[in-house]
C-alpha cells in the first residue's frame, strides 16, 4: 500500500510516492474507509477477508489492528464493501463469496474495532452498500441475485435488522444518496 505526496504545480511529478506499508501476503486489499479526520483508515480486504485500521501521522501509515469478517468455516470469503458511519461509532463491511453477510463492529476511542454483529445479506454477492442520509437504514446491492435489501439500523447500539423489504434491480454493484 502506497502514500502519495500530491504535488497540484508540478507538471510531471504530480503523485510522488511518500511512503508505504505492506500488508498481509495474499490478503488483496479491495476498498477503503477513512475516518474523518483523516488519521484512521479501514481497509476490507477481499481474498481472505481481513479488516486492518491503519493510523495516518505525517503521511505515514502505521499498522494498529487487524482483525476479520470470517465467522463462519468452509466459506469463500470475497471482502468487498467498508463503510463508518456518520457518528464513526460503527464500522460495518460486507463479504461476499459464500459467506454473502454484513458485519458490524464497534470503533472504539483509540479506533480499534471490536466485533458486535454478523447478519445474513439477504442475497447474493453483496458487492456494495450505502448507509442513508439519516442512518437509519442500510441498502445492500446484490450483483448476483439482482435485488437491493434493506436493513434499519439502529443508531444507538448499530445493530441491524432485516426489513423484509427487497427491491428488484438488475446486478447492482453501487449505490449512492445525495
Amino acid at each position: 500500500m502506497t502514500v502519495y505526496k500530491y504535488n497540484p504545480a508540478s507538471k510531471k511529478e504530480i503523485l510522488v510516492p511518500f511512503d508505504s506499508l505492506t500488508v498481509k501476503l495474499g490478503s488483496g486489499p479491495r476498498h477503503a474507509a477513512f475516518s474523518k479526520d483523516g488519521k484512521k483508515l479501514y481497509l476490507v480486504h477481499e481474498i481472505d477477508g481481513t479488516v486492518s485500521v491503519l493510523e495516518m501521522k505525517d503521511g505515514k501509515l502505521n499498522l494498529l489492528q487487524e482483525t476479520s469478517l470470517v465467522r463462519k468455516d468452509k466459506i469463500i470469503n470475497r471482502g468487498a464493501e467498508i463503510e463508518l458511519s456518520a457518528d464513526e461509532k460503527f464500522l460495518y463491511a460486507t463479504n461476499r463469496g459464500t459467506a454473502n453477510d454484513i458485519t458490524c463492529f464497534t470503533v472504539g476511542s483509540d479506533g480499534k474495532l471490536t466485533f458486535k454483529q454478523q447478519v445474513s445479506t439477504g442475497g447474493d454477492g453483496p458487492r456494495n452498500f450505502a448507509i442513508t442520509p439519516d442512518g437509519q437504514f442500510i441498502f445492500v446491492a446484490h450483483q448476483n441475485s439482482d435485488n437491493i435489501v434493506i436493513f434499519k439500523r439502529d443508531l444507538q447500539s448499530g445493530w441491524l435488522t432485516d426489513t423484509g423489504k427487497r427491491i428488484k434491480v438488475g446486478a447492482p454493484v453501487c449505490l449512492v444518496f445525495y
